[in-house]
């Protein structure tokens, strides 16, 4: 029998409601989810994600129970870390981007990369917007195919 995990879900309160959605189409996965930092060491939960979460979770600080986390980041690492990527992107006129699950360690966006989703963009993207609506799609892609496998064995 699998065993029960709950996820402690961090995301932007844009992302809360289509990851609801999605989750509660499932009876064995159990989550809470929150919008607020502050809530980080108050919710109970076993394995920890942050999906686009726009604050720093800082993992060397004890969550108790907490066994890992990982991060769904949206764009391509190494290559674009941190919070700026869609304009470093942009800049760069990339016609290949992507998005990356990983597991997160002291350094941010650093952890060992779990999966990984990259797509062809066929023309530069001109705009953050342009860019960020086609990592959104493919990141909620990635979250539903990996969610039920994070931090089971």
């Amino acid at each position: 029998m699998k065993e029960k995990i709950i996820y402690g879900i961090f995301t932007k309160p844009i992302h809360v409601e289509k990851i609801v959605n999605y989750l509660n189409q499932y009876t064995d996965i159990s989550y809470v989810i929150s919008t607020r930092k502050d809530e980080i060491h108050s919710l109970k939960f076993d394995v920890g994600i942050s999906y686009c979460f726009p604050h720093i979770i800082n993992i060397n600080h004890p969550i108790e129970d907490v066994r890992t986390w990982y991060n769904y980041h949206p764009a391509p690492l190494p290559e674009y870390p941190g919070i700026y990527n869609y304009a470093e992107a942009i800049k760069n006129k990339v016609t290949e981007y992507g998005v990356t699950l990983h597991r997160m360690t002291m350094k941010v966006d650093g952890g060992n990369i779990i999966e990984q989703k990259r797509f062809n963009l066929y023309t530069a993207p001109t705009s953050v917007n342009e860019l960020g609506c086609l990592t959104h799609y493919f990141l909620f892609q990635l979250f539903k195919e990996t969610i039920n496998t994070l931090g089971v064995g």
